[in-house]
């Protein structure tokens, strides 16, 4: 009885394991080159798998460390969905889906990233590290460490490709444990199962008119010959660093408007865009570099004609109160007043102006509209923290010179009644401009507000591309620096062999 009781418990065993074996020996491998009949090997990695991302024993941070992944949670939850079968492994290494990951991977410097970032060169080392392991133990680990690295490349490939490897304002790395890096999970699972991986992944990059034109003018520059990549790649000034921020900052923006306003400040440009066309383009005058304009998303909602400026404070008492304290008369020379603090006009001549002191100034000054008035004929509001807007100019000279960092930080306007137009057109209402624009209405102040605000968005990019070239523009604030420092550390030096 004794022997009996045995052999049914042995029987009993055996058909446990089988049962809980063939569940993982049926699940679909995704790749040609394994098949069922040969899941031993499969059944071994996707042991070894569960062991290697098991964190009971060091606690997660530690289990991922040791493993070398930067999106450890997430390269587990990739594996947690696919029961820990392996996607990229077969006996001999690398299967044609790792391949095509691997190759997707080498052309990083295309998306102004660098290749070594993600480890490309250890891991298509894989078929020569197997030679030097014997025992199938050791060749098993080392599969299964493989098999996670390039999961977790491909992850932060992707999410690098989405929303940048900089947090803006910070320029910290992004975290490799956020939401967004949990996402890329699902789009790297979905890609798994469309024909073309790489394809499937760079739809993850942005959408914007300008972030599509300079990515595949510089993919084309870099694909010309061999002689054009190496110089594009190598030294310390090198166009691929500029590209590199650029397309960095590019992927920072939200999903872009259909319709918008784009002021790019060291082009001194401003563009109206609709469904990527540049309908309008207007050269504008920016802020010195002492008083920046600084970069503002909001939206156009009213323009004012024949506009009153209500002089900023800081421009009242630095530029023009050491004017009135030599000639009270400067002034009513410019079409200045005087109001004080109950917003009552105030005669310049009765104010002692050698006791005013900054700190005591306690008046305001206003421009009457005119054809001398700073703002021009035309100003153009849009909600900001910065008391930043759009106007006309009467020096429209200055429009003529090729550096027009000039103002105190608005933005002036080439012309601004073509602007003006098309925001009433939009709205339905263009015949409402002409009676300011001609006739004795025009030096008549008058407020358009429109039913359809447009977006603005102001930014600054040092590089981009037109007509399939790649223009570079002076960092007029000196923002580059600080940017590629952050962006160029140590595991994204430049590979001037990328493109070998």
């Amino acid at each position: 009885m004794t022997w009996l009781r045995s052999s049914v418990r042995s029987a009993c065993l055996l058909v446990t394991f089988v049962g809980c074996a063939l569940p993982l020996l049926a699940w679909p491998a995704g790749d040609g080159e394994r098949h069922v009949s040969g899941s031993a090997a499969s059944l071994a990695e996707t042991m070894q798998l569960k062991k290697l991302l098991d964190t009971a024993p060091l606690g997660p941070v530690a289990t991922y460390q040791r493993l070398g992944l930067h999106t450890g949670s997430a390269v587990q939850d990739f594996y947690t969905q696919r029961q820990y079968q392996p996607v990229w492994t077969q006996a001999a290494g690398w299967n044609s889906s790792a391949t095509a990951a691997l190759s997707f991977l080498s052309t990083a410097a295309e998306y102004g990233l660098n290749r070594e970032t993600y480890g490309w060169s250890q891991l298509r080392a894989l078929p020569d590290s197997l030679t030097l392991r014997s025992a199938d133990a050791e060749r098993a680990h080392q599969l299964a460490s493989f098999e996670l690295r390039l999961t977790d490349a491909l992850l932060r490939y992707t999410q690098h490709l989405h929303q940048g490897r900089l947090r803006p304002g910070t320029l910290a790395p992004t975290d490799q444990d956020s939401l967004a890096t949990r996402r890329a999970v699902g789009r790297l699972l979905q890609a798994l199962g469309s024909q073309d991986l790489a394809a499937s992944l760079l739809h993850e990059q942005p959408q914007s008119r300008m972030y599509v034109q300079l990515q595949r003018t510089w993919s084309r520059m870099l694909r010309a010959s061999p002689a054009d990549s190496l110089r594009l790649m190598s030294g310390e000034q090198t166009e691929f660093r500029r590209v590199a921020i650029n397309l960095e900052r590019l992927r920072w923006e939200a999903a872009a408007d259909s319709e918008y306003v784009l002021v790019n400040i060291p082009a001194y440009r401003l563009q109206v865009i609709k469904r990527g066309q540049v309908l309008q383009t207007h050269r504008v005058i920016v802020g010195k570099p002492v008083t920046p304009t600084p970069l503002i998303d909001s939206r156009i909602i009213v323009f004012v004609t024949a506009p009153e400026w209500r002089v900023p404070y800081s421009i009242a008492v630095n530029e023009m109160l050491p004017e009135l304290q030599r000639d009270p008369s400067y002034l009513a020379d410019n079409n200045y007043r005087l109001y004080n603090y109950k917003n009552q006009p105030v005669n310049p001549w009765r104010v002692r102006w050698s006791k005013v002191t900054p700190e005591t100034f306690s008046y305001s000054i206003r421009q009457m509209s005119g054809r001398h008035n700073a703002l021009g004929g035309v100003v153009f509001y849009f909600p900001n923290d910065h008391t930043v807007f759009l106007h006309d100019t009467p020096a429209r000279s200055a429009f003529t010179q090729t550096e027009r960092a000039l103002s105190h930080g608005c933005v002036r306007v080439e012309k601004p009644w073509q602007l003006a137009s098309y925001l009433l057109r939009r709205d339905g209402n263009e015949a409402a401009l002409k009676p300011a624009l001609t006739g004795p209405d025009r030096s008549l102040r008058r407020r358009f507000d429109l039913r359809t605000g447009l977006p603005i968005h102001i930014r600054y990019y040092t590089c981009e591309a037109e007509n399939g070239k790649l223009v570079l523009y002076k960092d007029i604030y000196q923002q580059d620096a600080c940017l590629r420092e952050a962006f160029f550390t140590k595991d994204s030096t430049p590979d001037q062999t990328a493109m070998k």
